[in-house]
Order: C-alpha cells, then structure tokens, then sequence
C-alpha cells in the first residue's frame, strides 16, 4: 500500500460510512501512542509521526463525513507535534474529577474481580 492511500484510508473509510448509512462517522482510535512509542524505540519516530500527522489530518480535520472522533493514549507525547492546527482539541486525564468514573474500576468493581479470582 502506497503512503498517500494509507494516510487517506480513514478520511475515505468515514466519507464510504457516510455515504452508505446517510450518518456521519465516530471514530474511535484506541492507544494512538503505542505505535509512535514503538516508532522511538526502534529508530523510525519521525517518520512514524509524519504517517499519524498525516493520516490524522485527512481523518479529523476537515472531514465534513465525521461527526466527532475520540483518541485514548496513555503517554503524554507529540501533542505538539502531531496535532497542531487542530481545533476542538481536548485532553481529558484520569485525574480529571469529573471524568473519573469514565476510567479504571470502581470500588465495588475491584472488590467483585478479587471475590470472582481469588475465592
């Protein structure tokens, strides 16, 4: 697959869904850093970050075909780097109180997990 139809493949994916269903797209890209992670450790970061910034860009930012889209990561990297020019753009933490019981396990969650393990 060549560069330019992979850093496409999002943004036509979403105007293909649009088209088919007659709804905007939700895209949900779950860990988004661990490949840019991967990229730094094995020497091959900045060209990593050229693909995500570029497949990004087409996907999220001027995609009339989206509705919103939703990025999870667990490091605090290339913000900066990979989505500037981006508006709309919120960081949500799981130190963030008013999200938190969006993240992790509750009390009573962790407490039935031990009895279902270790009883």
């Amino acid at each position: 697959m060549s560069d330019e139809l992979l850093e496409d493949s999002l943004f036509m994916l979403s105007g293909f869904l649009y088209r088919h269903y007659g709804q905007k797209a939700i895209i949900l890209i779950d860990e988004y850093d661990v490949p840019l992670d991967k990229a730094y450790q094995s020497g091959y970061y900045d060209d990593m970050v050229n693909l995500v910034r570029n497949l990004f860009g087409q996907a999220l930012k001027t995609n009339s075909s989206l509705y919103f889209a939703v990025l999870t990561g667990c490091l605090r990297i290339s913000r900066e780097s990979i989505f500037t020019g981006f508006n709309y753009f919120n960081v949500y933490t799981v130190k963030d109180a008013s999200y938190h019981e969006y993240f992790g396990f509750s009390d009573r969650e962790v407490l039935e997990l031990l009895e279902y393990y270790y009883c």
